[in-house]
């Protein structure tokens, strides 16, 4: 039983996450603007363990009505991005400081890959607890 709860809750983790990105992917393609962006500097995160972590690019953009922006994005990688880089940026007009590279796997791909996961997870703790299957 404890299983079945620790696989619901991955589940909805992941479903949760996964629709909130689709949501924020799918609103900054209809309505967001693009524009070149560089990096400026990465902001280090640790991670859970001592050796793990990622980077936040921090970018710099000119918006349409010729304001500077300097925001630090939601996604990390590791290894960083190169600073200096020009990158295709993506943001909401009325909240420039919400940008993301615009990137088809990051605002498409990602949130609709978590999703399926989540479902696909949803519904195999619900085989288990009803014990169709005999995995866990």
């Amino acid at each position: 039983m404890t299983n079945e709860i620790i696989l619901f809750l991955i589940s909805l983790g992941a479903l949760g996450v996964g629709i909130h990105l689709w949501q924020k992917g799918s609103y900054l393609l209809r309505h967001g603007k693009k524009t070149n962006a560089v990096i400026f500097k990465n902001n280090y995160s640790k991670g859970s363990s001592s050796n793990s972590g990622t980077y936040h690019p921090v970018v710099r953009f000119l918006t349409d009505k010729q304001v500077w922006i300097t925001q630090e994005l939601s996604i990390g990688y590791n290894p960083p991005k190169k600073e200096g880089t020009k990158v295709e940026v993506i943001y909401d007009p009325e909240e420039p400081t919400d940008v993301e590279i615009n990137s088809r796997f990051q605002l498409e791909i990602l949130p609709r890959l978590l999703v399926c996961i989540g479902v696909m997870l949803l519904v195999f703790g619900f085989l288990e607890l009803f014990d169709v299957t005999q995995f866990i």
